[in-house]
């Protein structure tokens, strides 16, 4: 296709149709197809003829604002729509709110809809009814039915909070009552102390667990008849101690059946009151697993109380609480109850509320720029009472070919009212152009205060959007098909257009241009005119290349009847190779750019548009079509480079190789100085798919690509648990034993008749795990097996690192490293590599540093595994590839102050570890915050408005401090001896046997480092 050359596609894909809008003839029809879209357009006139129909909730119900409904039904009425007021009985008919009945649907005040809607409006969704709604998220506060009362959640729990108990069944009243409970523990060899304290109004019982391992709870004696007739409440106070913040409570019917609730604990006494849909179910038996059950209070026949990592959230080893008066009552709402949670769809930008942040500052809100027709800028405020609600950003509709399912539009956004810094959208519009929710459009709201949309910037926003709603004209997307390209790289430019209205769409035209920084030179790639039947897509694109690097911006238009009607706009970037490339090496212990020494002071980067994504092949394809979206990108790497780090960890599929994102990325992080440490995928090298990775980077030309600096080519692999190794290492195992220990004769005197009888000496086991995990007879043999798995993995990894330096010579190979290094790892459930196994297969030490979660205490270690790494191999920079905790709690659905607390205290003490080890650098898991649907996490360094969190701002002091010190390790002045052999247990014997006089010599002052008394495998070296 010659460059310029232009091509139009019309499709009518199966959709949603609007009411009385015509239905197509089939193909099969013996009407001639231009008679048959005329009549199609025809009857599509003649549906225009009725007022499209809007249904707008109303409810008297907690939450519902009868002004911010009527002020909404009249701007609905007013953009021409037949408005009708609906309740609850035709909020939950599928029949009644249907987009057969009904075009849109007015929600204000989502926030407090019935529980009951969500499947009923979920239904109209998916069969594509348009959306406006007001407040978000929805059902936040939901409201349910009660016995004919309208009842919040908040309601509820304020009315059980003033039930007392009406028969107390434990009030630890007398020291005795502490002999008739039993304390049950994972690990009963731990001290906890059990007593009966003074407390508020009586006495209660104390807990204090030295150290919570697995679980630790306390066993009520049997009881019978606990709960009189009527009585469904169990009622109790408690509070906790400075690091307790959860306490689970246990019931066990006679069935055996067991029924575990969890409440939040506060550092003062709080009543509870729990019904028993806060009981859930726990290993049930088979009779008791239906979704229906539930907990049978008249069955109660033991309570348990305690802590249990299964079922708390705990954070640290030792905990404590107070827990006093359990007992039982009637609730105030008789036999009902509410669910203990309601199960919502996942509906983008709409519910549930994970997918909404806080906006902690004082903001002014503006009209979304890029989107509208040119104008002046105004503005609007918040006029909200509670906190401004911001919504996770998704990718736009900029670019080409990206195969979206829906266009995210920005409608209102919220910017610093001090220094104009971006907050978040308040406000959006998606349109859906794929299933399941396809032909619908979403105008969502996320202020809930009537006063708010009687500003008149809101007004004239919600009418230009219930126009566009009406009209249905939109474009799905528009741009390049590349965000940077290549000098003189031939790439597409286009856009999809479809009509969701009623009526045909005339007199459409739609230019694609090519705009110069700064202004001054348009280029027109192509002019053309359009007429769209209802529920039709167009298809225009046309071929393009950069004539120069001022050419820099895409622009899209759209136009009816010579009037604006949408755009969109992006940036384009021309990369080149320098001239003169400064790539980082890795040498001398070190990394060293230009001669100067240089630290990796960074982050493990995904984009701020993952967070509360459902999408999972957008999470981890972001840097792929449809995820990526260079404005979001770009805004999250500046803020990344202002809190002072200087590099990113990213990773990429080979799958993601045609969409080219990676360049412009790359581009981006030049241009602030960011580099990139790039992880490789798929595969690893015990599986390495080489062409792919060679693929990838011959195609990004990331030889040439100084702003990379390091690859990783495996994701935190390890031996695994012993099923996984004995089915990948038998064979080579039992090859390894023959070729250098011989046959069974040698192997029995190497290894001891005992522990060969344990498994065929013709073809020996792989050794068990239990005898990896403690020391013992078997020492020798395990000694030759971690020998046997350091040969493997060198040989492995080393052919890996060989075959990318061919291709790629300025570049160093490795990967991150999961538990290796960790001298306190000791875990059944697999086994970490070995540094050791790595010397001469990798060029950087890359551990990770889950296993130093915790106090200063806990965190230390981390010097030891640096000690090892460069025992093993002096000569490689240590990089920790993953630090972090997650703050978020489960509870409240949002960041906990304790978490944020406790993580800044741990980010304080990890810079501590890293200057007193000489790390070369760190990577932070990871840079938004925000809820992590697929791992329930929260392990951001920022918060989702770009304001600081704690974390953030020890990064910006502490992190100021690392990079100034030393550049090269110290070197030790006190020699530690060790022996790999000397323990079945490899790093952690190492460690146990030489923790004393380390930590000892540096308390004395001293810089100790590791020698080999031997290297393992070796023999012992003469007197």
């Amino acid at each position: 296709m010659r460059l310029n050359q232009f091509m139009l596609t019309v499709v009518s894909p199966t959709a949603r149709l609007r009411p009385n809008q015509f239905l197509p003839l089939p193909a099969a029809a013996t009407l001639g197809g231009r008679l048959v879209a005329t009549l199609m357009l025809f009857a599509a006139d003649l549906a225009a003829s009725e007022p499209p129909r809007a249904a707008v909730f109303r409810e008297p119900s907690p939450g519902h604002d009868e002004t911010l409904a009527r002020i909404i039904a009249n701007q609905v009425s007013a953009a021409g729509y037949a408005v009708s007021f609906i309740n609850t009985a035709s909020l939950t008919n599928t029949s009644t709110l249907s987009p057969k009945q009904f075009d849109l649907l007015v929600l204000p005040g989502a926030r407090s809809l019935p529980a009951v809607a969500a499947p009923a409006v979920e239904s109209f969704l998916q069969a594509g009814g348009d959306l406006l709604a007001l407040g978000l998220p929805a059902w936040e506060q939901a409201v349910f039915d009660l016995n004919g009362r309208w009842v919040s959640r908040a309601d509820f729990n304020a009315a059980l909070a003033t039930v007392k108990p009406e028969r107390i069944l434990f009030d630890f009243g007398q020291d005795d009552d502490l002999r008739l409970w039993q304390r049950t523990s994972n690990d009963p060899s731990i001290p906890t102390r059990h007593e009966i304290v003074a407390a508020q109004n009586g006495k209660a019982l104390h807990v204090d667990i030295g150290k919570l391992t697995g679980w630790d709870t306390f066993m009520s004696p049997p009881l019978t008849n606990a709960y009189a007739p009527g009585q469904t409440l169990t009622c109790f106070r408690a509070k906790g101690g400075s690091h307790t913040k959860q306490l689970a409570l246990e019931c066990t019917e006679t069935d055996g059946s067991r029924w575990i609730a969890t409440v939040a604990l506060t550092p003062e006494w709080r009543s509870y009151a729990l019904t028993p849909a806060a009981f859930k179910a726990w290993e049930p038996p088979p009779a008791r697993r239906g979704e229906q059950d539930c907990f049978q209070p008249r069955n109660a026949a033991r309570f348990v109380v305690g802590l249990a990592h299964t079922h708390t959230a705990v954070e640290g080893e030792r905990q404590e609480y107070w827990f006093a008066d359990l007992g039982t009552a009637t609730s105030p709402f008789g036999d009902a109850s509410l669910p203990d949670e309601i199960k919502l769809p996942h509906l983008e930008s709409f519910a549930p509320g994970y997918q909404f942040f806080p906006i902690a500052t004082n903001v002014l809100v503006y009209e979304a720029s890029g989107t509208q027709a040119p104008r002046q800028r105004s503005k609007a405020d918040p006029a909200e009472t509670a906190p401004l609600l911001g919504l996770h950003p998704r990718p736009r509709g900029v670019g080409f070919n990206q195969e979206r399912p829906f266009r995210w539009e920005p409608l209102l956004t919220a910017h610093d009212s001090t220094n104009d810094d971006y907050r978040g959208a308040i406000a959006a519009l998606m349109v859906h152009v794929q299933p399941p929710y396809r032909g619908g459009v979403w105008a969502v709201f996320t202020p809930s205060a009537a006063d708010f949309y009687q500003q008149p910037l809101v007004k004239n926003c919600l009418q230009q959007t219930l126009d566009r709603m009406r009209r249905g004209v939109f474009l799905v997307e528009g741009g390049a098909e590349f965000f940077t390209v290549f000098e003189n790289q031939t790439f597409s430019v286009g856009a999809r257009i479809v009509n969701l209205g009623a009526n045909a769409a005339t007199n459409l035209s739609l230019a694609l241009e090519l705009d110069t920084r700064p202004p001054g030179g348009r280029r027109v790639l192509k002019a053309t005119s359009l007429r769209l039947a209802p529920d039709q897509t167009a298809t225009v694109e046309t071929q393009a290349r950069l004539r120069n690097s001022a050419e820099s911006v895409v622009r899209v238009t759209l136009r009816a009847d010579g009037e604006w009607l949408d755009g969109l706009s992006h940036e384009i970037g021309l990369w080149r190779p320098k001239t003169n490339p400064a790539f980082i090496e890795a040498r001398a212990g070190g990394f060293w750019q230009r001669g100067q020494p240089w630290k990796a002071h960074g982050v493990n980067y995904m984009p701020s548009s993952g967070i509360g994504l459902a999408n999972q092949q957008h999470f981890e394809h972001w840097v792929g079509r449809g995820a990526y979206d260079p404005e979001i990108i770009g805004r999250d790497l500046r803020r990344i480079k202002a809190m002072n780090l200087n590099a990113v960890s990213v990773f990429i599929y080979h799958e993601s190789l045609g969409a080219q994102h990676l360049l412009d990325f790359l581009r981006r992080c030049e241009e602030l100085d960011l580099h990139v440490n790039l992880s490789l995928r798929p595969g690893t090298p015990l599986d390495f798919r080489w062409n792919e990775m060679k693929g990838l980077i011959e195609h990004y030309r990331l030889a040439q690509n100084d702003t990379v600096f390091a690859y990783d080519l495996a994701w935190e692999p390890s031996h695994g648990g012993h099923p996984q190794q004995q089915q990948t290492y038998q064979t080579a195992w039992a090859e390894w034993v023959e070729t250098h220990i011989g046959q069974r004769g040698a192997v029995e005197k190497a290894w001891g008749t005992n522990v060969v009888g344990s498994s065929d000496a013709q073809s020996p086991a792989v050794p068990p795990t239990a005898w990896l995990l403690q020391d013992g007879p078997w020492r020798q043999c395990v000694a030759d097996y971690r020998r046997f798995l350091d040969d493997f993995l060198r040989a492995k990894y080393a052919e890996a690192r060989r075959r990318v330096k061919s291709i790629d010579p300025n570049h160093a190979v490795s990967f991150r490293m999961q538990h290796a290094g960790d001298p306190t790892f000791n875990w059944d459930a697999f086994l970490p590599y070995d540094f050791y196994s790595l010397t001469d297969a990798v060029d950087i030490w890359e551990p990770e540093a889950y296993g130093r979660i915790g106090d200063w205490e806990k965190v230390k270690p981390g010097r030891f595994t640096a000690g090892y790494a460069r025992l093993c191999d002096s000569g490689k920079p240590l990089v920790w590839a993953e630090m972090g905790t997650s703050v978020w709690d489960p509870l409240s659905m949002s960041p906990a102050p304790e978490k944020l607390e406790f993580a800044a205290s741990y980010y304080r003490d990890f810079y501590r570890m890293l200057e007193a080890s000489d790390a070369n650098g760190v990577f932070f898991w990871w840079y938004p915050g925000g809820y992590r649907l697929n791992e329930r996490s929260d392990f951001g360094i920022i918060n989702p408005d770009g304001t600081d969190r704690s974390i953030t701002t020890i990064i910006r002091t502490e992190g100021a401090k690392f990079l100034l010190s030393h550049p090269a390790a110290r070197k030790p002045n006190y020699w530690i001896a060790v022996d790999r052999d000397r323990d079945a247990r490899g790093l952690l014997g190492i460690y146990e046997a030489a923790k004393a006089e380390y930590w000892q010599a540096i308390a004395a002052g001293k810089s100790p480092g590791l020698k080999w008394a031997k290297r393992p495998g070796q023999p012992a070296p003469e007197p």
